[in-house]
């Protein structure tokens, strides 16, 4: 038996996000002892690297990469917030691997994976955003958390999460640049100018704004990119910092993403250890769906070493938000031994 990780990001173009993905492979090689290889799921970042001549692999690539390499046991961590499109891009792509045999892949879940307020992922999240806050910060004053967000279903975990923050303190908002409901400014039009979650935001941060006037933004990134730089602390008038500004208040923007705090890395090789720990139980059928409509022709699995995904189908722990646009691999189950 050979043992390996992938760790799966976005990618990474700037000198500070290479660190800090250097700083989460050494964390990883340190508490696994396990040789850590990276995929990119951006082919754009991918093809922005290759121009520099810096090599990198989609997740396919890599894990093919490592078969060749005769890995026969492999744990792959994305470094994702929610299971949204992109994590159901790196479990389609283990699970095309795994059909193809030769190699057990185990997919690991990304930092919130439950609608439970009470579930360990969303409590560990929230107290761990509660420190990764600046300590620099008065009592009062309003944080603004950018993520991403998504239009796939489980967006809803963005707002679980910024629910179990606020229970803690209730100046410390989470909000989304793209979610249902909201329009990008690529899609904006005179009857349908851009809105996002600082629009949302903004009424709020005017009726608890704190006596200094000041409002802190955060990035829920993984690592600080063109998003943090740009569209959070840039100039431009459309940034979130320039938005706040011109609503009037002071604005303090923190250029730390979660891969820079070695308490969120935490989180993250916790989900890692637990797609290893699967790595090493006795293989186990999956049964196909017993609705062929639902997961198609060509989902249809015999006895292999399929084990992930390790806590899924979504069904189980997201019961509301299927079915939507949830990939094949999530209509499967594991079958007890």
């Amino acid at each position: 038996m050979k043992r390996g990780v992938l760790l799966v990001a976005y990618g990474c173009g700037n000198i500070r996000g290479a660190a800090a993905l250097r700083a989460v492979q050494a964390a990883t090689q340190a508490r696994f002892h396990l040789p850590v290889r990276w995929a990119f799921t951006s082919e754009a970042m991918r093809l922005r690297l290759a121009s520099s001549r810096t090599k990198s692999d989609s997740v396919l690539k890599a894990l093919k990469r490592m078969r060749y390499e005769r890995y026969t046991h492999v744990a792959v961590q994305p470094l994702h917030l929610i299971p949204g499109m992109e994590y159901d891009g790196v479990a389609a792509d283990c699970r095309c691997i795994a059909e193809e045999g030769r190699m057990t892949v185990s997919l690991g879940r990304p930092l919130l994976s439950s609608l439970d307020p009470e579930d360990p992922c969303v409590t560990q999240a929230a107290g761990t955003l509660l420190k990764h806050i600046s300590p620099l910060r008065s009592p009062g004053e309003p944080v603004v958390c950018m993520a991403h967000g998504s239009r796939h279903e489980c967006d809803i975990l963005y707002q679980r999460w910024g629910e179990a923050v606020r229970a803690q303190d209730p100046h410390i908002h989470v909000a989304c640049m793209v979610g249902s409901g909201m329009v990008r400014p690529d899609e904006a039009t005179l009857d349908s100018p851009a809105f996002d979650g600082l629009d949302m935001l903004l009424p709020l941060l005017s009726a608890e704004a704190a006596t200094s006037g000041r409002v802190w933004l955060l990035p829920l990134l993984s690592v600080v990119g063109r998003h943090t730089l740009e569209d959070m602390a840039g100039t431009s008038p459309a940034s979130w910092k320039s938005r706040l500004e011109a609503a009037g208040f002071r604005c303090q923007a923190e250029l730390r993403g979660l891969a820079d705090d070695p308490a969120f890395v935490d989180l993250w090789l916790d989900r890692l250890e637990a797609a290893l720990s699967e790595l090493n139980r006795p293989e186990r059928r999956i049964e196909p769906c017993t609705s062929s409509a639902a997961i198609g022709p060509s989902s249809s699995l015999s006895s292999s070493n399929h084990l992930f995904p390790l806590s899924f189908p979504l069904s189980r722990r997201l019961p509301c938000l299927l079915p939507f646009s949830a990939p094949p691999w999530s209509k499967i189950f594991l079958k007890d031994p």
